[in-house]
């Protein structure tokens, strides 16, 4: 996601799978794509929780953060089919 505080730890070992969430509702509601595929982006810790609601921010706003999302799951994609997770 790549927010202002991201950092995925030394060779990136705190770097997550982050889920969508359905309808920017928060944590536990997991986004399925049309096949029932989840789907999701490579986070950091504090990108993860920032997207999930946990650390509040005064200038990142839901919608900011959902296009943040978008871009990521986007990104994710393409790492996953370059290695053949994906197709």
């Amino acid at each position: 996601m790549r927010l202002d505080q991201c950092y995925g730890g030394v060779d990136n070992e705190t770097v997550v799978f982050a889920h969508k969430n359905g309808g920017r509702s928060g944590m536990g509601q997991k986004y399925l794509d049309e096949d029932g595929k989840d789907v999701g982006f490579y986070a950091c810790h504090y990108c993860h929780s920032t997207y999930d609601g946990q650390i509040p921010h005064s200038y990142y706003k839901i919608k900011f953060l959902m296009e943040m999302a978008e871009f990521a799951i986007r990104e994710t994609d393409k790492k996953l089919k370059k290695k053949g997770l994906k197709t």
